[in-house]
């Protein structure tokens, strides 16, 4: 009998404390997904960040970057299944106008290789919240750019509303 009260109890507790965690507010994190690549021998892949400032007077926050390459494989038995070998982070912090370049080189056997990068604002966002943050991902062979992927900022409409008619 007691047994069962305390696994109710732990279950109560475990559910208040994930509404609690849900509605505490976090810093906005803005997420790039690349997807998967296929590196070969001797080719690198790069991921260029920038955290942009427009004009002198913007007050633009520190924001911190994690980027994360995860390294697949073929598996032994089945060629068409990807098993995941490694994974590959790194952490930055950029200021208003920095930029900063990660290179990450193929194994000699090839691989392929999934980047996502997440920035969140080192201190509280004014305004909706958001995080500014300029990355794209290249596959290099040799000096010279083999893809180039560049992040959009989602809902970003270069047409305007409603268009300029003459």
């Amino acid at each position: 009998m007691k047994f069962k009260q305390n696994i109710v109890i732990a279950f109560f507790v475990l559910a208040f404390s994930i509404a609690a965690f849900g509605q505490t507010e976090t810093p906005k994190t803005r997420v790039s997904l690349y997807g998967v690549h296929f590196l070969e021998a001797g080719q690198s892949l790069r991921v260029s960040l920038q955290n942009p400032k427009f004009s002198d007077g913007e007050i633009i926050p520190c924001i911190k970057v994690r980027i994360v390459l995860d390294v697949y494989e073929n598996g032994a038995t089945d060629t068409n299944r990807l098993r995941l070998a490694r994974r590959v982070t790194r952490e930055i912090e950029l200021d208003a106008g920095e930029a900063a370049v990660f290179d990450f080189p193929a194994p000699r056997t090839g691989a392929y290789v999934s980047a996502s990068v997440f920035a969140t604002p080192e201190t509280e966002v004014s305004g909706d919240g958001s995080v500014r943050l300029a990355s794209t991902l290249n596959i290099r062979e040799a000096g010279r750019t083999m893809l180039n992927l560049p992040a959009v900022e989602k809902g970003f409409d270069p047409q305007p509303d409603p268009p300029n008619e003459p």
